[in-house]
């Protein structure tokens, strides 16, 4: 049989085998292997021929492994054969997917060296996906495909660490970091034996980066690919643990470390401590070997060195050598920390007393950290740590160490709540006189079931003197304790026993106050202010979000009654309260934002009994209010309501009579603004949801773009239909659905938007650039990448608008497409640089001369002969720049300028 036959037997056995390899009989996965090896030379075949026999292989080590590796070093030599030279990336993905699985499952007896060598040559990764690749393969797939052949094996130890050494000693900052990763996932699979043969070499590595840091990411692959020879050299469990090659290794770290904890400046402490702290991560064994050693130590430093910076980087690292024993739960190293902790506590309690702000705040931090080790501390001492925050959050006035304290309270709440009912009154006192500061600490306190119901009653008894209150400070009073209240909401999601009480006596207390206040004859301003509104809605949505359908039922029964009825709990108001009728006063409908988060934060499983109520009062109120927050209010809940509507014939009905108002009102009333409000969130709402009728409303939206007088505010319209409001939108839905939804709404969306920028009036252009502006925000880089050549030159348009949130859009847009697609970004240069010079001068608005000097920087890394005539122009503007009033300003336009100057020059850009 020919070689192309036998392609295309391959072709008919991979179509049998990829709908059911497990069915295949007995000894035909072996016929079809040794086929292959026999007759078919794989890599002088197609792209698609050759991807077509790795799928066979993956597939039938997928579905017929047992049978395969009867066929021992037979299949092994014939992969090989296969494999060899091959140079496609999508063949490679799964080349190197079926490589780790015969590495993993198959004895390579004399072929060990062979396997290496055919996946190994390909290390490090260097692949630049093309522009507009339909297969979206990136170089790290690529990575971790070969990483995955070269961790697989121990006996590959011996031939892989020399080609890491090799690599780490270039100058390839990207082979520098593929081979320390690489290092990470592999010591522990080639073992201590291995290990320990290169540990100085590795180690010198290693070192260099940590101590002559290139970037973070170099550091961060560093400190793991240290930790992981700590790891293979450490014993294995249930062996002696007496010198160790581990402890041979921490030995030679300790001497080269501990030399830079007696220099003065302390210029190498922290990278000497990174190296000690990778360690630590390496086992039980290697934690408490490092802990032992190093703590006393820093003991020693602390009491050697007086200055307060010196001994603020003391104690942060004492406190993280201390708090390395959380990862070795149930080992030996907590019981070592238990024995060093009373001497480090005592520096850290000393050090809170200072004079020095920046050391009391780290050590405030670092008591913080020490409460939160399990059982590390004595009862007497944990109660002298948590009095001692508590101290500094009662008198001190300085905001830093009142900052420094937020997490220690959360962690003091954690371990000992018992103190909440003793503090929670000298911070009540307190709110008169130190507001701002106090309540953050009331509401971390006030989470515990003994105390919430009390210090929530006492919050809103402040919150309405308050705002009765003429005083100038009334309003800001309030924003605080509305915002401690919200807090208390945030944090009770970790206390279920709070949720309760919050859900059936705290949040009618809020209706109760804010109705009550909206029906009164003297009603205070401060209570209908948007401010207050709003973070009152977050905290019913906060509350609300976390009952079970039980408890939200009557919860909504209460608010229910409150909007239809006006009736608070059983009693009927005494004064007219209907907040949903288009004639109620601003103080009254201006409570539709309290409605927001009861009606649209239901439980899947709970079913609205009154949406058509509800939507048709909200349908009204949203268009005829003479109220504007209401109106935008009003359409919000509605967008709400109808992201959760049932979907049947009567939202049909109600779906095409708004469809009908929409087209009409609109195109003959160019004062609609209240009627496009209401179009762009019943849009939002049905896009969200992907309703099958959202198109339509979509297009309305769109064509009004070329409308004169609506068309900026329809533009407006689609950054609010592709912006996530958590008011409107459950705060738990998945990120990537999220995402989903505004990638499809610029699939489908995209090309109108550019048609109508096409045919558009002067006046109006600027409206669809705005809109196609407000798609590309947040949009995945894959599919800007894939769109951008038929977008880019409406991106210099944007550039040229003089729109500045547009520009600056723009820019930022720019600035991430630099490196990833300059060959569309050089067609354009020519308009590009005199607009960003241009902007560089922009005065009214820093941010726009930041992001203009950014790309300016940015544009430096394009091919050089491109950009070099423009060397000239670029400096000479720049200069009149280095004078910015703004500092920020400055030093973007000296970074910048400098790299310009070196562009062409000798250890320049070239």
């Amino acid at each position: 049989m020919s070689m192309y036959r036998y392609i295309e037997y391959c072709h008919i056995l991979f179509v049998k085998v990829t709908g059911s390899g497990s069915s295949l009989p007995e000894g035909c996965a072996e016929m079809i292997c040794r086929a292959i090896f026999k007759e078919v030379q794989v890599q002088t075949l197609s792209q698609t021929d050759r991807c077509t026999v790795y799928n066979i292989y993956s597939t039938l080590l997928s579905h017929k492994l047992p049978e395969l590796q009867r066929m021992e070093t037979d299949f092994v030599y014939g992969f090989i054969q296969s494999m060899d030279t091959e140079k496609d990336p999508r063949n490679l993905l799964i080349a190197f997917h079926c490589a780790r699985t015969i590495i993993l499952n198959f004895s390579l007896g004399p072929f060990v060296e062979e396997m290496f060598e055919v996946t190994s040559c390909y290390f490090p990764i260097d692949f630049t996906p093309p522009p507009n690749d339909e297969f979206q393969i990136s170089r790290e797939d690529l990575i971790r495909g070969l990483r995955g052949c070269l961790s697989a094996c121990p006996d590959f130890g011996p031939l892989c660490v020399p080609l890491l050494l090799d690599k780490l000693q270039s100058d390839v900052q990207s082979a520098i970091l593929d081979s320390l990763l690489t290092l990470a996932d592999s010591a522990v699979v080639y073992g201590s034996k291995c290990v320990k043969e290169f540990q100085g070499t590795l180690y010198r590595c290693i070192k260099q980066e940590i101590f002559s840091p290139r970037s973070p990411e170099l550091v961060s692959a560093a400190e793991s690919a240290l930790f992981a020879m700590g790891a293979a050299l450490s014993p294995q469990p249930g062996l002696s643990t007496e010198n160790s090659d581990v402890d041979v290794f921490i030995k030679e770290v300790m001497q080269d470390s501990k030399r830079h904890f007696v220099d003065e400046d302390l210029r190498l402490f922290g990278p000497s401590c990174r190296l000690l702290l990778a360690l630590t991560q390496g086992s039980d064994h290697a934690c408490c070997g490092v802990i032992h050693q190093t703590v006393p130590l820093l003991e020693n430093m602390y009491n050697k060195f007086t200055g307060a910076n010196q001994r603020k980087q003391i104690i942060e690292m004492l406190v993280k050598f201390l708090c390395c024993s959380k990862r070795s739960d149930g080992g030996k190293a907590s019981k070592v920390v238990r024995d060093l902790l009373p001497s480090s506590l005592k520096i850290l309690m000393s050090s809170v007393s200072q004079c020095s702000v920046t050391l009391t705040s780290a050590a405030v931090e670092g008591l913080g950290q020490i409460l939160s080790l399990p059982d590390a501390l004595s009862s007497k001492d944990l109660e002298t740590v948590c009095w001692c925050v508590v101290d500094l959050v009662l008198n001190s006035t300085d905001r830093k160490v009142r900052s420094s304290c937020v997490e220690p309270c959360k962690e003091i709440m954690k371990v000992y709540p018992q103190i909440s009912s003793e503090i929670l009154p000298k911070l009540v006192a307190k709110i008169d006189t130190d507001g701002d500061a106090i309540l953050p600490f009331i509401a971390i306190f006030a989470v515990h079931k003994s105390v919430i119901s009390r210090i929530s009653e006492e919050l809103l008894n402040k919150l309405q003197q308050e705002s009765q209150a003429m005083s100038e400070s009334a309003l800001q009073t309030c924003l605080w304790i509305t915002s401690c209240l919200n807090d208390i909401s945030i944090y009770a999601r970790e206390n279920s026993d709070c949720v309760p009480i919050l859900s059936l006596e705290t949040v009618p207390a809020v209706y109760q106050l804010c109705v009550s206040n909206a029906v009164s004859d003297n009603y205070s301003d401060v209570l209908s202010s948007p401010d207050v509104l709003q973070t009152l809605s977050a905290f019913i949505r906060n509350t609300a979000i976390l009952l079970d359908s039980g408890t939200f039922g009557k919860l909504y029964s209460f608010v229910t009654k409150v909007y239809c009825e006006a009736t608070i709990g059983e009693v009927k108001l005494q004064n007219p309260f209907a907040p949903l009728q288009t004639e109620a006063p601003p103080q009254q409908s201006c409570l539709v934002t309290l409605l927001t988060p009861v009606v649209c934060s239901c439980p899947k499983q709970f079913s609205i009994p009154d949406t058509e109520k509800y939507r048709d009062s909200l349908t009204d109120l949203s268009l005829r209010s003479n109220h504007d927050y209401t109106r935008l209010e009003a359409a919000k809940c509605l967008s709400g309501i109808l992201n959760r509507a049932s979907d049947d014939e009567d939202m049909a009905v109600y779906l095409q009579q708004r469809c009908d108002f929409y087209e009409k009102t609109l195109t003959f009333d160019s004062s609609a603004t209240s009627c496009l409000q209401q179009c762009v969130w019943v849009t939002k709402a049905l896009v969200m949801r992907g309703h099958r009728e959202a198109s339509k409303f979509v297009n309305i939206l769109l064509r009004l773009l070329g409308n004169e007088d609506l068309g900026e505010q329809a533009a407006e319209g689609v950054k609010t239909v592709l912006t996530l409001y958590e008011d409107v939108l459950n705060p738990t839905m998945h990120a990537n659905i999220r995402l989903l939804y505004k990638q499809r709404f610029f699939t489908e969306n995209s090309s109108q938007i550019i048609e109508g920028f096409q045919t558009a009036s002067i006046n109006t252009k600027k409206n669809y650039l705005m809109a196609l502006s407000h798609c590309l925000q947040s949009l995945p880089k894959s599919v800007l990448l894939r769109e951008l050549p038929q977008l880019f030159p409406l991106l210099v348009q944007s550039l040229l608008c003089d729109n500045i949130q547009l520009q600056q859009s723009t820019m930022e847009t720019l600035c991430t497409m630099i490196t990833d697609a300059p060959d569309v970004i050089v067609k354009h240069i020519d308009t590009v640089i005199p607009q960003l010079l241009k902007l560089t001068a922009y005065k009214p608005v820093m941010r726009v001369r930041t992001c203009a000097l950014r790309c300016l920087l940015g544009l430096v890394s394009l091919p050089t002969p491109v950009i070099l005539p423009y060397r000239p122009r670029v400096i000479k503007a720049l200069e009149g720049v280095l004078d910015d009033k703004k500092r920020l300003v400055r030093l973007e336009a000296v970074k910048a300028r400098n790299e310009w100057c070196l562009l062409g020059e000798p250890g320049g850009k070239s």
